[in-house]
């Protein structure tokens, strides 16, 4: 009998093994996220360079919803015959590195990278869902997860701002008034809000200095 009894706790514990193999891909699994770096990018203008393209504009402008499905938040397409995507290559993380801690004490720095599979779909090392599974204009808490372990997440903050590009104090024009508060702020005269810089920086390099006042004056006389 105690042979038996051996023997049966011997294969439920090589069966909670394989279980786990088999979900997390190895013995160990993730125990902890930590963000080292933010991405280069966490704020997005609609309709310019939000990243969601004409699916998922923030307001429910799209063609379909975020909705939680298995664990996860998938994106639900309004017809079609495949319904559901999984929240994958549509949110620009270039920069992102996180520190990730495992069951058995051992830690890894990942940086996010997109690549292409041979169907040529794009694929990510870390992905990420808007908390409570909708975007909007504002602010917006983004939620990243690897998919070996779902419901270990860690989140950080991204803006979707509607904004006309050069037009920093928003009266509808852009001229000179608004290159002369670039120039304030390249020289830390003054500070902008989020909406602010995004309207500020003309060329999207995520910089904002006297290049970008440039480009407004040249806008401003309809040479851009």
């Amino acid at each position: 009998m105690k042979i038996i009894k051996r023997t049966t706790s011997l294969l439920l514990a090589l069966i909670m093994m394989l279980s786990l193999f088999a979900v997390n891909g190895s013995a160990t699994s993730i125990k902890k996220i930590e963000i080292v770096e933010l991405p280069d990018k966490t704020t997005f203008v609609k309709g310019t360079d939000w990243d969601y393209g004409y699916w998922q504009f923030p307001e429910g402008d799209g063609f379909g919803k975020f909705i939680k499905r298995d664990g996860l938040i998938s994106f639900m397409h309004r017809g079609g015959y495949f319904s559901y995507y999984q929240d994958r290559g549509m949110l620009n993380m270039n920069g992102l590195v996180v520190k990730v801690t495992y069951s058995d004490g051992k830690t890894k720095n990942i940086a996010y990278k997109e690549t292409l599979n041979s169907n040529g779909v794009v694929e990510q090392n870390i992905y990420a869902s808007p908390k409570g599974g909708e975007y909007k204009l504002g602010e917006n808490t983004i939620e990243i997860y690897f998919l070996e372990n779902y419901n270990v997440y860690t989140s950080y903050k991204i803006y979707i701002v509607d904004v006309k590009k050069g037009d920093l104090n928003s009266d509808g024009r852009i001229n000179s008034t608004d290159a002369l508060i670039v120039l304030n702020y390249s020289v830390q005269n003054i500070t902008l809000n989020a909406q602010q810089k995004a309207a500020a920086d003309m060329n999207g390099d995520g910089k904002i200095n006297s290049v970008d006042a440039l480009k407004i004056l040249r806008t401003s006389v309809g040479i851009e």
